[in-house]
């Protein structure tokens, strides 16, 4: 036990390279080790993104499947094993199901349903920054320029600073990455960004493991909203005109009847000037309010004649 156990420390030690930490997890799910195959693979991850060389999608892409099929070849069913293959067909579309770990008919027609819903995905910005002097921008070992985009998932981000040195870390792009502060060193912004030039008739193979060429992004333009008008109509402004003129008739009735409670003077109705003035603000009111409801009158019979929109 304690001579597997230390085999077994110095195989990992040795494996903790990422993409020798993938490989080795493989030969372990092969072996039918699949707890070794699950502490290989959690190393693999961080240790992918310091890998000191530009990574292809196919390499990245192996991480994310064997993440998700370890636990099924466990025995589990899970969808955020799933939602792992799901983030490698985005990664790398041309992943092959492999056969040689589990030949299971059924799982591999699943498999390419989800090579055609993954398709579907919304393309998500890389935010690249168009003034980036000598760096190099890499998704999933695909350089990338402003204004490019990948489909929505979890991705490798790469940068090969100016001086050589190559930097990583993963994300799902849904916050903008510091492109720039991945370098150690600060990036010189004064020397010019070098532009890629297309070559309409390249005859070049295309590089083995290659992923998806970068979407166009164009930045969404906010909607425009425009105001619909109001439109009552015109029985139900009659109907309100009429409520609101008698509304006032009433109360400026109300407010005649008010002031005769102080007009008389024999006998006197108030026994204090303060009682007087309290019922004149009384009446002030009610006069006040019969004059804001006939203009509401008014204007919602202006309205029904004129059309009725606001």
């Amino acid at each position: 036990m304690v001579l597997f156990a230390i085999g077994f420390a110095v195989s990992t030690a040795w494996a903790g390279p990422g993409i020798d930490g993938v490989l080795a997890a493989r030969q372990a799910l092969v072996d039918g080790d699949t707890e070794r195959a699950s502490m290989l693979l959690m190393q693999a991850r961080p240790n992918l993104a310091s890998e000191t060389q530009i990574l292809t999608a196919k390499q990245v892409a192996e991480l994310v499947y064997l993440e998700g099929l370890t636990p099924r070849l466990a025995g589990l069913e899970r969808e955020q094993d799933v939602d792992k293959w799901r983030d490698a067909l985005t990664i790398y579309p041309t992943l092959r199901w492999d056969r040689e770990l589990l030949n299971d008919k059924a799982l591999r027609g699943y498999f390419e349903a989800l090579r055609a819903e993954v398709s579907q995905r919304e393309p998500v910005p890389t935010r690249v920054p168009a003034e980036r002097g000598l760096l190099k921008a890499y998704v999933d070992g695909v350089e990338h320029a402003e204004s490019q985009a990948v489909l929505a998932g979890q991705h490798l981000i790469q940068v090969q600073c100016p001086d050589g040195e190559i930097r990583g870390q993963w994300s799902n792009l849904q916050r903008a990455p510091e492109w720039l502060e991945l370098c150690p060193n600060p990036v010189d912004l004064s020397v010019p960004t070098p532009v890629a030039e297309e070559f309409e008739f390249a005859m070049d193979e295309a590089v083995p493991g290659q992923g998806p060429d970068p979407l166009t992004w164009v930045e969404p333009v906010a909607p425009v909203r425009v105001r619909q008008p109001l439109r009552i109509p015109k029985r139900a402004m009659w109907i309100g005109a009429g409520v609101a003129g008698a509304l006032s008739l009433a109360t400026y009735t109300a407010a005649l009847a008010a002031r005769a409670k102080y007009d008389k003077t024999d006998p006197p109705k108030f026994n204090s000037v303060s009682e007087l003035e309290s019922q004149r603000r009384k009446t002030n009111r009610l006069v006040g309010a019969s004059g804001g409801l006939m203009l509401v009158a008014g204007g919602l019979g202006v309205a029904a004649v004129v059309g009725g929109e606001f």
